[in-house]
């Protein structure tokens, strides 16, 4: 779950809310004072983006190999259970 939710909400919203509050920005005639301070800004975002896309998909396909190896390895007799989980 925290590989669906987490990647969004922690790092790819940002990134995007990076770019739609700048073509607000631009939008309103604020102007960027340094070019260069700017590309360092979306690219950092960019990655920041992308960053979230790979956890996004390499954390969604780990999680759901760990279930299917732990029907595979007989930990996991079935999907429900009345069994007493209890230690």
């Amino acid at each position: 779950m925290s590989s669906l939710f987490d990647c969004f909400f922690g790092w790819i919203f940002w990134g995007v809310a990076y770019f739609r509050m700048r073509q607000a920005d631009k939008r309103v005639g604020l102007t960027v004072k340094s070019r260069t301070g700017d590309l360092v800004e979306v690219v950092l975002n960019a990655i920041i983006i992308l960053i979230g896309f790979f956890f996004l998909t390499a954390g969604t396909y780990v999680s759901v190999q760990s279930i299917i190896d732990e029907f595979d390895s007989g930990a996991v007799s079935g999907v429900f259970s009345c069994a007493n989980n209890g230690i």
